[in-house]
């Protein structure tokens, strides 16, 4: 369960997954974007070359499903317990995630404003 801004926690795992993509996927606005943001988009259509190979859905699943419970969660407040607990219904979505970064070059180092 997570805490949320109000004080209550949530008291599902629905309850929990719908909270945590509100908090961590915000809506994707380019008449809000900063030239930061044109800039970045602009570098996200352009094509990378790499001979890296793409991550699998098993590998992804490994990795989840071996973090140390226990510890601290990241800056958006989930913990590697809730990441293991929900690594089967994720570990596509991650894996298609990874794999993009992985097409375009684009490794983020931390969360905004974290």
């Amino acid at each position: 369960m997570l805490q949320k801004p109000d004080g209550s926690k949530t008291a599902n795992m629905i309850e929990t997954l719908k909270f945590m993509i509100e908090q961590l996927i915000p809506e994707d606005n380019a008449q809000d974007d900063t030239e930061h943001h044109m800039n970045f988009r602009r570098l996200l259509t352009e094509p990378i070359e790499t001979t890296d190979r793409e991550f699998t859905q098993d590998e992804v699943r490994q990795i989840i499903e071996g973090f140390k419970p226990k510890k601290a969660p990241g800056p958006g407040g989930i913990t590697s317990e809730i990441l293991v607990l929900v690594s089967k219904s994720i570990t596509k979505t991650v894996t298609y995630v990874y794999n993009e970064c992985l097409k375009r070059g684009c490794f983020p180092k931390k969360l905004e404003n974290s």
